[in-house]
């Protein structure tokens, strides 16, 4: 069953080994998209949640909400590696056993609830002075990272065993789950790196949704995939509009503020899709933000 070229939301099941590109490709290719993006990058190495948004809705990621991200980590202790996991070359420093250091494994996911700063990992795709830094990494250059605020609202410690610690994160947007692994290795006076990554939610989407598409690998052309509630995704107040108001949006005419009962952002939608985001303009007028037809 092809599907139509409309833009909708898609919660898909990235595989193990994949780029977060690699997800959008499928989709772009076997459907026919004319754009497929993305709401957070998740490593090759990590397996999990991902929100895809096709064509005009490729717009819409600004107006999410809600974009914290839960994982399960599982973290290996008393091991480091260039990339802080299990991707590269690891190396064993110290026999750690995780059940022992309980108390302090736990001590510090509690210490980690609030706001604070990040170091990202050179082994990433921020850009610094333009350039990728794990370009820097793969050239041995040195290049000074700059600090980010990340925000943790929640940490679950699973299990303590051998020299594994598996824990349930919760955290804002951009956060490295490497560097946090990392830190725990510091804090526990040795070195810890990423065995595996599952990310498990997506904001307020998580991987029991019944319309969570898995088996990625199988998708073709020929597949019948499930899209999102819009509603799902993006929290604002809505006017729907009749077909007859389809040129006027596509044109960007403003619309009078009698329409609008407060001084919010609003989603503009016609036979309940998604085609502006207005915003106030004037005493007489909202305008549109973003048009998407």
């Amino acid at each position: 069953m092809q599907l139509s070229h409309k833009s909708n939301f898609y919660l898909l099941d990235k595989p193990k080994t994949w780029t977060s590109q690699d997800l959008c490709t499928k989709l772009k290719k076997n459907f026919k998209f004319k754009k497929v993006g993305h709401s957070g990058t998740l490593d090759p190495n990590a397996d999990g949640l991902m929100l895809l948004a096709t064509n005009g809705y490729t717009k819409l990621f600004d107006y999410i909400d809600n974009t914290n991200k839960t994982y399960k980590v599982i973290a290996i202790l008393g091991y480091s590696s260039p990339t802080l996991d299990v991707d590269s070359e690891i190396t064993k420093h110290d026999d750690i056993s995780a059940e022992q250091l309980k108390p302090q494994i736990q001590e510090f996911l509690t210490n980690l609830v609030g706001e604070s700063t990040q170091t990202p990992p050179i082994y990433s795709a921020i850009k610094v002075k333009g350039k990728r830094l794990y370009k820097y990494a793969r050239q041995n250059q040195d290049v000074e990272i700059p600090d980010r605020k990340i925000f943790v609202e929640r940490t679950e410690l699973l299990e303590a065993l051998d020299n594994k610690a598996t824990f349930e994160i919760t955290v804002s947007k951009g956060t490295y789950i490497r560097s946090i692994v990392q830190q725990l290795g510091e804090y526990l006076n040795t070195y810890a790196i990423v065995d595996t990554l599952t990310r498990t939610a997506v904001g307020n989407l998580n991987i029991n949704h019944k319309n969570l598409n898995t088996n990625v690998e199988a998708i073709n052309h020929n597949s019948k995939i499930m899209s999102l509630d819009w509603g799902e995704v993006i929290n604002l107040p809505k006017i729907e509009l009749d077909v007859e108001m389809h040129k006027t949006i596509k044109n960007g005419q403003l619309l009078p503020r009698n329409m609008f009962s407060n001084e919010e952002n609003y989603i503009i939608s016609i036979e309940n899709n998604i085609v502006a985001i207005y915003k106030p303009f004037n005493e007489k007028y909202y305008k549109p933000e973003k048009v998407l037809v």
